[in-house]
């Protein structure tokens, strides 16, 4: 069953990202986050969980990034996953 995409936008994401302290990447996916939210808070429909709405659309770029092998840009999708459902 092939899935269905659409490109809400595109985030650059080091290429030496896995290389960086937890600080450093800390802060690189708090930074993204804030990005992609705004870019959501402009799109999409208000009535829509915003963050409920990124957790997928996450998921599904995860996905997307293990398909084609794009190691590094998993990780920093998983941490911003992370640190966005975190307590």
């Amino acid at each position: 069953m092939e899935r269905q995409q659409d490109d809400i936008g595109f985030i650059d994401i080091p290429k030496e990202y896995c290389n960086f302290t937890k600080r450093e990447k800390r802060a690189i996916c708090n930074k993204l986050i804030d990005m992609l939210l705004v870019t959501i808070d402009r799109e999409l429909d208000p009535v829509i969980n915003r963050i409920s709405f990124l957790n997928d659309v996450l998921e599904s770029s995860i996905i997307s990034n293990e398909d084609t092998e794009q190691y590094e840009i998993c990780a920093c999708l998983k941490d911003i996953r992370n640190i966005l459902n975190e307590d």
